[in-house]
């Protein structure tokens, strides 16, 4: 196997990446995934959790909605799938992301809080129903189910850090693992924090790849969120890179540049 994880995503018809939340699709992967979805590559999306656990930007919903907050997220990801090129998604504990007998399972946002500085923990109020507090194997096996329907040549998910730390994305990264060395498949950690320097890429194992042209597709697909952030607009520094400011009021970027490397 090729330890070049663009020769790999170069050569693959059918990719499937993973995420924990609506919205993980697009700020951490929106410019690899419209950048391989125009070049033609069949992209399929699996999200673990609903997103239910969120805050949600104030005045971004209508008192009068009826909708509860995971409708509303679902929503949001069909538009921001929708303008990223991605056709396909599927939900894990829904068939066909769920395993052979196995009645449909929820697996809830754990939601997130800082045990102390630097490490994440689910939220106090996340129940037995968590997709951190669920059993890794039922989740295993559901994204195994998936990797047979969908026939994927590679797997993109998290590295171990899981971008900042949440509890569902670092979950999402070791079900990942898993379930692609049970299957035989390729995985590409995406890099988490920011392109390094030319003397730490070696060290960490990610190779960079820029993807010009997809920024205005990246920017209708954050767009799409207004639950979740405040789209402020395109950096000053004219590589497309798109600045947004999250429900907490952090401000943070989404760029057009992706890290990835080969989980051996």
């Amino acid at each position: 196997m090729s330890t070049d994880p663009w020769a790999l995503l170069d050569a693959a018809r059918t990719v499937l990446v993973v995420h924990a939340h609506p919205d993980d699709e697009t700020l951490s992967t929106g410019a690899l995934l419209a950048d391989l979805a125009a070049r033609g590559t069949r992209v399929v999306l699996l999200t673990a959790t609903r997103g239910e656990e969120g805050e949600i930007v104030p005045g971004a919903v209508d008192p009068s909605d009826p909708r509860p907050l995971a409708e509303i997220r679902d929503d949001e990801i069909a538009a921001a799938t929708s303008a990223l090129g991605i056709p396909e998604r599927h939900q894990l504990g829904t068939a066909p992301a769920l395993a052979a007998g196995a009645a449909p399972r929820i697996y809830r946002d754990s939601g997130m809080r800082w045990i102390r500085e630097g490490l994440a923990g689910p939220a106090v109020s996340s129940g037995e129903d968590a997709f951190t507090r669920r059993p890794e194997e039922d989740a295993v096996a559901d994204l195994l189910a998936l990797l047979d329907h969908v026939g994927p040549e590679v797997v993109i998910g998290y590295d171990d850090a899981g971008t900042y730390g949440h509890p569902d994305h670092v979950h999402a990264h070791r079900v990942t693992a898993a379930a692609c060395a049970r299957a035989g498949l390729p995985m590409l950690e995406i890099a988490s924090g920011e392109e390094p320097s030319a003397a730490d890429e070696g060290a960490a194992g990610f190779s960079w790849r820029e993807h010009p042209g997809v920024a205005a597709s990246v920017r209708r697909a954050a767009e799409a969120y207004g639950t979740q952030f405040t789209v402020l607009g395109e950096d000053p520094s004219g590589d497309g890179t798109l600045r947004i400011r999250h429900v907490g009021g952090q401000d943070d970027a989404v760029r057009m540049l992706t890290g990835l490397r080969v989980r051996c």
